[in-house]
């Protein structure tokens, strides 16, 4: 069983989904663009028995948070999550985050390693250069976007046509695929990144290329270095961004106490695809 509640931040409220012992470490689980708490379904229930996990609605994301993004060019998403653990009178937190969730994560643990426990990234950007899948994302995605139903088949492996799995827009999860489809079609991802201008009805293109910048570009060495706390980086071998086992290296190079895991069979959502496999991988690292 699990509750929904509301918190207040400065972005408005923040939803989230909440169940485990309430005495239990906390835990909270960190979306990627266009991603929101029920995407962790089977974390909220693997998870539960040993932390009081927390998945959270990202606000101005999908789901039932206020429609007031943080920006991703300074610390608004930092000081969400310190409004967050403000607000439940939490003092240090367990955080997992997935692909941009991870950098919210990474990030804010650098910048507060007072408030965090350790830190679960997966599939995360801002480590190393991303390659932006323009062929996938303009070919299949952006020109399929208002049927859900073929989108949902161009976000799974066994619908591209390519030499490897790794050809995928990221995952193999079909339920996953189905519901990032449905968040392509039906939410204004413009907006949810605080790059849409409401008062000219039009997309702020320099903010856009920055933003972009963001998600496709390494963080400086010296902000990587700030990284403290015990860290899990879990891969799928099928990323699609970048070379899982190059990033990894420069991460247990530049930001210390770093486990790398690569995930067979698993593309950037590692942790839905396999969750069988990667569940068991952050309850012992959390647990240690």
């Amino acid at each position: 069983p699990f509750e929904s509640l509301y918190v207040n931040t400065r972005f408005g409220r923040t939803h989230l989904l909440a169940t485990g012992p309430r005495d239990a470490p906390p835990l909270f689980l960190i979306s990627g663009v266009a991603g929101c708490a029920p995407l962790w379904r089977r974390q909220l229930e693997s998870l539960s028995t040993d932390f009081r996990v927390y998945a959270m609605d990202i606000p101005g994301q999908p789901g039932r948070s206020d429609p007031n993004p943080p920006s991703f060019l300074n610390e608004d998403y930092s000081d969400w999550l310190l409004d967050v653990l403000d607000d439940l009178s939490i003092e240090r937190a367990h955080f997992a985050g997935i692909s941009a969730g991870a950098w919210i994560a990474m990030r804010f643990a650098s910048l507060h390693p007072q408030r965090t426990r350790k830190v679960v990234m997966l599939g995360p950007t801002g480590i190393s250069g991303a390659r932006l899948p323009v062929k996938i994302w303009l070919g299949r995605v952006a020109q399929k976007w208002k049927n859900a139903d073929v989108l949902q088949d161009d976000l799974t492996a066994r619908s591209v046509s390519s030499k490897s799995p790794g050809g995928t827009f990221g995952t193999f999860d079909r339920q996953l695929a189905r519901a990032m489809a449905l968040c392509t079609r039906h939410y204004r991802v413009d907006r949810s990144l605080g790059i849409y201008n409401e008062a000219t009805g039009k997309v702020n293109i320099w903010a856009g290329l920055l933003v972009l910048r963001k998600f496709f570009l390494p963080e400086k060495d010296a902000v990587l270095r700030q990284f403290a706390v015990p860290g899990l980086l879990v891969f799928g071998e099928h990323e699609v961004l970048y070379d899982p086992h190059a990033v990894g290296r420069k991460a247990q190079k530049l930001m210390g106490n770093i486990r790398v895991e690569v995930i067979a069979g698993a593309g950037h959502a590692a942790i839905y695809d396999r969750p069988e496999v990667v569940d068991p991988l952050v309850i012992e690292f959390l647990r240690a």
